[in-house]
């Protein structure tokens, strides 16, 4: 069964408007020393401290719908802080308890740098989707056969935008035949 995987960062929990708060700035690229920042993260809570977007709970009602009509999964599929893995995955998965995101099924959320190899069904081998705001991921995702739709919650329109393209990759989904191998 396909999973509709959510990414964290820029799609659910606003990362570089946390970063810029921390830093007390007006927006996160007039930070100097990038690569400093994300050493200065490392083994803290930072992932819990950020605030969900003003979208991120109806775009989390809406893909649970639209998942559960389609007979679809849904999950989360977020990159830890490099040199971070575990702490950062860690609070990660806190803040996502806190907000009552959770996915159902715990093999489901899944915390990796690699979400191109999230990118089939183990079983029928149809296609999942992954939802995110770094075109990379995205690329990555479509080239291993996956259906990445980027998104941007502080720039991107839900309903005009991501509500239509997921209705697309559904359609993509429930026209792929299932396999056995």
């Amino acid at each position: 069964m396909s999973v509709i995987y959510l990414d964290m960062d820029g799609v659910l929990a606003d990362f570089f408007g946390g970063i810029a708060d921390l830093y007390n700035v007006d927006h996160w690229k007039s930070i100097k020393d990038k690569d400093k920042v994300f050493v200065d993260l490392r083994n803290t809570d930072f992932f819990n401290t950020l605030n969900p977007f003003p979208t991120t709970f109806k775009l989390a009602e809406h893909v649970k719908t639209v998942a559960w009509q389609n007979e679809i999964r849904c999950g989360i599929n977020s990159s830890p802080l490099r040199g971070d893995k575990y702490n950062s995955a860690y609070w990660k998965r806190i803040w996502l308890e806190r907000m009552n995101l959770m996915p159902n099924d715990l093999d489901d959320l899944v915390f990796t740098e690699n979400k191109h190899k999230f990118t089939k069904d183990p079983v029928d081998r149809r296609p999942n989707i992954l939802i995110d705001d770094k075109p990379e991921n995205i690329d990555n995702f479509n080239a291993a056969g996956g259906i990445g739709i980027r998104y941007q919650a502080n720039q991107d329109d839900l309903e005009e935008y991501l509500f239509i393209e997921l209705e697309k990759a559904i359609a993509i989904i429930n026209a792929t035949p299932k396999s056995s191998s």
